[in-house]
Protein backbone atom coordinates (compact mmCIF):
# COMPACT_ATOMS: atom_id res chain seq x y z
CA UNK A 1 0.00 0.00 0.00
CA UNK A 2 3.14 2.50 0.91
CA UNK A 3 6.52 1.94 -0.75
CA UNK A 4 9.34 5.29 0.29
CA UNK A 5 12.19 5.71 -1.23
CA UNK A 6 14.79 8.36 -0.25
CA UNK A 7 12.23 10.14 0.91
CA UNK A 8 13.17 13.53 1.74
CA UNK A 9 11.52 17.09 3.08
CA UNK A 10 13.65 20.52 2.79
CA UNK A 11 12.24 23.70 4.66
CA UNK A 12 14.39 26.77 4.25
CA UNK A 13 17.46 24.60 3.33
CA UNK A 14 17.14 22.52 6.39
CA UNK A 15 16.05 18.75 6.11
CA UNK A 16 13.31 18.35 8.53
CA UNK A 17 12.39 14.49 7.26
CA UNK A 18 14.34 11.80 5.96
CA UNK A 19 13.34 8.08 5.41
CA UNK A 20 15.38 5.76 3.58
CA UNK A 21 13.49 3.02 2.85
CA UNK A 22 9.69 2.15 3.77
CA UNK A 23 6.87 -0.31 2.97
CA UNK A 24 3.42 -0.85 4.25
CA UNK A 25 0.99 -3.59 3.52
CA UNK A 26 -2.16 -3.44 3.94
CA UNK A 27 -3.63 -3.75 7.47
CA UNK A 28 -0.81 -3.27 9.34
CA UNK A 29 -0.36 -1.11 11.77
CA UNK A 30 3.06 0.79 12.16
CA UNK A 31 4.50 3.56 14.69
CA UNK A 32 6.43 5.92 13.67
CA UNK A 33 8.72 6.67 16.13
CA UNK A 34 11.17 9.11 17.00
CA UNK A 35 11.98 12.16 19.31
CA UNK A 36 10.67 15.96 18.61
CA UNK A 37 12.16 17.44 15.43
CA UNK A 38 12.82 14.00 14.00
CA UNK A 39 10.55 14.16 11.08
CA UNK A 40 7.50 12.24 11.97
CA UNK A 41 4.73 14.52 11.72
CA UNK A 42 5.96 15.51 8.73
CA UNK A 43 5.96 12.17 7.21
CA UNK A 44 2.54 11.45 7.98
CA UNK A 45 1.83 15.23 6.25
CA UNK A 46 3.29 13.79 3.12
CA UNK A 47 1.64 10.05 3.18
CA UNK A 48 -2.13 12.19 3.97
CA UNK A 49 -1.19 14.21 0.68
CA UNK A 50 -0.90 17.44 2.67
CA UNK A 51 2.86 17.93 2.61
CA UNK A 52 3.36 17.23 -1.29
CA UNK A 53 6.84 19.37 -1.49
CA UNK A 54 9.64 16.29 -0.94
CA UNK A 55 12.50 14.87 -2.85
CA UNK A 56 12.45 11.02 -3.34
CA UNK A 57 9.36 8.70 -4.41
CA UNK A 58 6.53 7.96 -1.92
CA UNK A 59 3.60 6.02 -3.48
CA UNK A 60 0.05 5.49 -1.64
CA UNK A 61 -1.94 3.44 -3.69
CA UNK A 62 -4.76 5.18 -2.48
CA UNK A 63 -6.83 8.24 -3.30
CA UNK A 64 -6.82 11.37 -1.37
CA UNK A 65 -10.17 10.03 0.04
CA UNK A 66 -8.98 7.29 1.56
CA UNK A 67 -6.86 8.64 4.12
CA UNK A 68 -7.54 10.22 7.45
CA UNK A 69 -5.17 12.20 8.99
CA UNK A 70 -5.67 13.08 12.47
CA UNK A 71 -3.28 15.75 13.89
CA UNK A 72 -1.33 15.64 16.93
CA UNK A 73 -3.65 18.97 18.11
CA UNK A 74 -6.94 18.20 16.52
CA UNK A 75 -9.15 20.81 16.37
CA UNK A 76 -13.00 20.81 17.00
CA UNK A 77 -15.57 22.78 15.50
CA UNK A 78 -18.07 25.08 18.16
CA UNK A 79 -20.61 22.94 18.88
CA UNK A 80 -21.53 19.70 20.17
CA UNK A 81 -19.38 15.94 20.65
CA UNK A 82 -22.42 14.46 18.02
CA UNK A 83 -21.59 17.69 15.44
CA UNK A 84 -18.17 17.23 15.30
CA UNK A 85 -18.42 12.98 14.94
CA UNK A 86 -21.10 13.73 11.86
CA UNK A 87 -18.87 16.60 10.37
CA UNK A 88 -16.86 14.30 7.62
CA UNK A 89 -20.02 12.19 6.61
CA UNK A 90 -22.11 15.55 6.30
CA UNK A 91 -19.24 16.96 4.15
CA UNK A 92 -19.29 13.63 1.68
CA UNK A 93 -23.41 14.33 1.64
CA UNK A 94 -24.71 11.79 4.34
CA UNK A 95 -27.04 14.05 6.61
CA UNK A 96 -29.72 13.36 9.31
CA UNK A 97 -30.24 10.34 11.16
CA UNK A 98 -28.63 7.72 9.14
CA UNK A 99 -25.49 9.99 9.82
CA UNK A 100 -25.96 10.08 13.18
CA UNK A 101 -26.45 6.58 14.11
CA UNK A 102 -22.75 5.44 12.29
CA UNK A 103 -21.42 8.46 14.87
CA UNK A 104 -22.89 7.17 17.76
CA UNK A 105 -22.31 3.84 17.22
CA UNK A 106 -18.49 4.80 16.51
CA UNK A 107 -19.05 7.20 20.17
CA UNK A 108 -20.08 4.21 21.78
CA UNK A 109 -17.37 1.71 20.95
CA UNK A 110 -14.75 4.83 21.87
CA UNK A 111 -16.46 5.22 25.54
CA UNK A 112 -18.00 8.58 24.88
CA UNK A 113 -21.56 8.03 23.98
CA UNK A 114 -22.67 9.76 26.87
CA UNK A 115 -20.59 12.63 25.86
CA UNK A 116 -22.43 12.85 22.43
CA UNK A 117 -24.57 16.51 23.68
CA UNK A 118 -21.81 17.63 25.37
CA UNK A 119 -19.82 20.69 23.93
CA UNK A 120 -16.40 20.70 23.00
CA UNK A 121 -15.42 23.54 25.18
CA UNK A 122 -16.36 21.69 28.21
CA UNK A 123 -14.15 18.93 26.81
CA UNK A 124 -11.23 17.54 28.38
CA UNK A 125 -7.88 17.16 26.29
CA UNK A 126 -8.32 13.31 26.01
CA UNK A 127 -12.19 13.52 25.84
CA UNK A 128 -11.12 15.95 22.61
CA UNK A 129 -8.75 13.61 21.32
CA UNK A 130 -11.14 10.67 21.17
CA UNK A 131 -13.49 12.77 19.76
CA UNK A 132 -11.34 13.47 16.63
CA UNK A 133 -10.57 10.26 16.55
CA UNK A 134 -14.49 9.19 16.01
CA UNK A 135 -14.20 11.67 13.42
CA UNK A 136 -11.83 9.97 11.73
CA UNK A 137 -13.35 6.31 12.24
CA UNK A 138 -16.60 7.34 11.28
CA UNK A 139 -15.41 7.75 7.37
CA UNK A 140 -14.00 4.32 7.27
CA UNK A 141 -10.46 5.25 6.26
CA UNK A 142 -8.07 2.38 4.60
CA UNK A 143 -5.14 4.22 5.68
CA UNK A 144 -5.62 6.56 9.35
CA UNK A 145 -2.63 8.66 9.59
CA UNK A 146 -2.73 9.67 13.90
CA UNK A 147 -0.12 12.08 15.05
CA UNK A 148 0.30 11.23 19.05
CA UNK A 149 -3.06 9.80 19.27
CA UNK A 150 -1.96 8.60 23.19
CA UNK A 151 -1.16 12.06 24.05
CA UNK A 152 -3.64 13.28 27.14
CA UNK A 153 -5.42 9.98 27.53
CA UNK A 154 -5.79 8.30 30.88
CA UNK A 155 -5.29 4.82 31.07
CA UNK A 156 -8.94 4.27 30.18
CA UNK A 157 -8.81 6.20 27.41
CA UNK A 158 -5.45 4.09 26.32
CA UNK A 159 -7.20 0.99 26.66
CA UNK A 160 -10.13 2.51 24.67
CA UNK A 161 -8.16 3.63 22.19
CA UNK A 162 -6.22 0.47 21.97
CA UNK A 163 -9.34 -1.74 21.05
CA UNK A 164 -10.70 0.07 18.73
CA UNK A 165 -8.00 0.36 16.56
CA UNK A 166 -7.10 -3.28 16.83
CA UNK A 167 -10.75 -3.83 15.90
CA UNK A 168 -10.41 -2.24 12.36
CA UNK A 169 -8.72 -4.83 10.26
CA UNK A 170 -9.28 -3.08 6.73
CA UNK A 171 -7.71 -0.28 7.88
CA UNK A 172 -4.02 0.53 7.67
CA UNK A 173 -3.19 2.26 10.60
CA UNK A 174 0.54 4.74 10.97
CA UNK A 175 0.81 6.29 14.70
CA UNK A 176 3.66 8.67 14.60
CA UNK A 177 4.91 8.93 18.47
CA UNK A 178 7.98 9.78 20.79
CA UNK A 179 7.55 6.86 22.74
CA UNK A 180 7.16 3.36 22.78
CA UNK A 181 3.59 2.34 21.96
CA UNK A 182 1.57 -0.23 24.20
CA UNK A 183 2.41 -3.89 23.31
CA UNK A 184 -0.53 -5.18 21.01
CA UNK A 185 -1.29 -1.55 19.82
CA UNK A 186 1.02 -1.76 16.83
CA UNK A 187 2.32 -4.84 14.67
CA UNK A 188 5.96 -3.36 14.16
CA UNK A 189 7.64 -0.11 14.63
CA UNK A 190 10.13 2.52 12.26
CA UNK A 191 11.97 4.64 14.15
CA UNK A 192 12.61 7.94 12.92
CA UNK A 193 16.70 9.98 12.99
CA UNK A 194 19.51 9.30 12.83
CA UNK A 195 19.20 5.10 13.75
CA UNK A 196 16.67 5.20 11.41
CA UNK A 197 15.65 1.22 11.14
CA UNK A 198 12.12 -1.09 11.03
CA UNK A 199 11.62 -4.20 12.77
Amino acid sequence: MIEIKDLKVVKNGKPICSVSELSVEPGERVAVLGVNGSGKSTLLRVLAGIEGDFQGHCDVALSRRERVYVHQNPFLFRGTVLHNATYGLRARGLNGAAGEEQALAWLERMGIDALAWRRVNHLSGGERRRTALVRALVLKPRLLLLDEPLADLDDDGVREVQKVLSEIEDTTVLIASPIDLPKGLVTRSYRMGPERRSG
